[in-house]
């Protein structure tokens, strides 16, 4: 019950975290643009709007000489695919980026007010949320060199994104409410659960533990199943072509955290299995005690050193988002620390003649003795400074550019500070 649980918070954590926080959206949404399968898509998009909006014939008709006016419609024509390959250029480009993140800002904060139910505006009554790009296409329209009094003739209408249509939001409304209520209570739930099941498994707790560890592995994978099925199915309707691609990288992005998640859910699952699998009593769990029983025998300083550095490499070479969350972070670390501390102790009682051959001693005085170098040189340079500062002094003092008494005071304090 508590892993069915954790499946339904962590699909509850995405929900709050990215799809109702504005800006981690904002922030994926101008991740979305600088992606080039986005711009050519939005691009196509853009170009069709425009030339279902403006007589691009009879723009070209009328700039051309009485001539050539013949040749308005397939210059027109022939343009077109042109024009969208300058338009992913101006996509691109700093001013259209501020637009594109300003407008993706307020479309989402209008549709956290209405998914949360703080205003009457756009509403399930009062009409429907939309993303306007409007501006994006008058900006675009102007660069391909269309007259600005043509785009001022445009509809306001023309650019119109519609994200959810009022008829549908009532029961989405209702979800976010439950969503917002129940995500806090469910995790101390889950918690409490889980450590409920152990306490209760007397007898076989470590085998519980590990089990839970499994569990929690399971949802993990179900998540990025989930994640990667609903990708192909966002992808499978949209018809056309050209913006599948794009619509499945964008579902990617905004379901990025719903990924992070699930590994962090994974890495946190290896480690309790892992840890529960090395204290048992097979054949496996005794093999591996006793192949590291050399290291975990050795002397404490030595041990913790190199639990430390090996633990920071790990750190470092897996990308799981368990070790970049900052409580997940401080919670492993606390968790790993136990657990080799009683590796540790058990592997002392279990196997006490096992031992490294690491002088801990010899291992002191070598860095005792590289320190003491160091600061060695350390006072060296400094003299070396000083002599440096008294041959300047010498020469200033019998170029006459300091007198006996500057001279005498400077000498003074250079040598006092050098005595400090």
């Amino acid at each position: 019950m508590a892993s069915v649980l954790l499946f339904g918070t962590a699909a509850d954590v995405w929900v709050k975290r990215q799809v109702l926080s504005t800006p981690k959206w904002v922030a994926a949404s101008d991740k979305i643009l600088a992606d080039p399968k986005v711009q050519a898509a939005l691009a196509t998009y853009i170009v069709d709007e425009i030339y279902s909006s403006v007589d691009v014939r009879a723009v070209l008709a009328d700039e051309l000489p009485d001539s050539l006016k013949g040749l308005a419609a397939p210059l027109a024509a022939g343009l077109e695919a042109p024009a969208s390959t300058a338009v992913e250029r101006i996509l691109s480009t700093d001013r259209v980026k501020k637009v594109w993140h300003t407008v993706n800002e307020k479309a989402h904060q209008a549709l956290v007010n209405v998914l949360e139910d703080k205003t009457r505006i756009g509403s399930t009554k009062d009409g429907n949320v939309t993303l306007d790009i409007g501006e994006i296409i008058r900006i675009v329209g102007t660069d391909l060199g269309i007259p600005s009094s043509v785009m001022d003739k445009i509809p306001a209408s023309v650019g119109q994104i519609t994200i959810f249509e009022s008829s549908s939001l009532a029961s989405i409304q209702t979800a976010v409410k439950i969503v917002n209520i129940l995500g806090p209570i469910l995790f101390v739930l889950i918690v409490v659960m889980y450590l409920l099941a152990v306490w209760l498994a007397r007898g076989r707790r470590r085998l519980t533990l590990r089990n839970v560890g499994w569990s929690v592995i399971v949802v993990g994978l179900i998540l990025t199943t989930m994640r990667r099925i609903s990708g192909n199915y966002v992808a499978s309707m949209i018809t056309d072509p050209q913006y599948s691609l794009a619509g499945k990288f964008i579902f990617g992005v905004l379901s990025e955290l719903l990924f992070n998640t699930a590994w962090l859910l994974i890495t946190w699952g290896a480690v309790i299995v892992l840890g529960m699998v090395l204290i048992g009593p097979s054949r496996i769990a005794t093999w591996a005690r006793r192949s590291l029983a050399p290291l975990f025998n050795a002397d404490q300083i030595v041990f913790w050193a190199g639990a430390f550095v090996l633990y920071v490499l790990v750190l470092l070479v897996v990308p799981s988002p368990a070790f970049r969350t900052q409580w997940s972070l401080i919670a492993l670390t606390v968790i790993v620390g136990f657990g080799l501390d009683v590796l540790r102790r058990r592997s002392l009682r279990e196997f006490p003649d096992a031992h490294i051959d690491v002088d801990s001693s010899r291992l002191r005085n070598s860095a005792s003795t590289a320190w003491a170098g160091m600061a060695s040189r350390l006072k060296h340079d400094d003299s070396g400074s000083q002599v440096d500062q008294l041959k300047q002094l010498s020469e200033l003092h019998a170029s006459g550019a300091l007198s006996d008494g500057e001279f005498a005071a400077a000498k003074a304090k250079l040598l006092g500070a050098g005595s400090v």
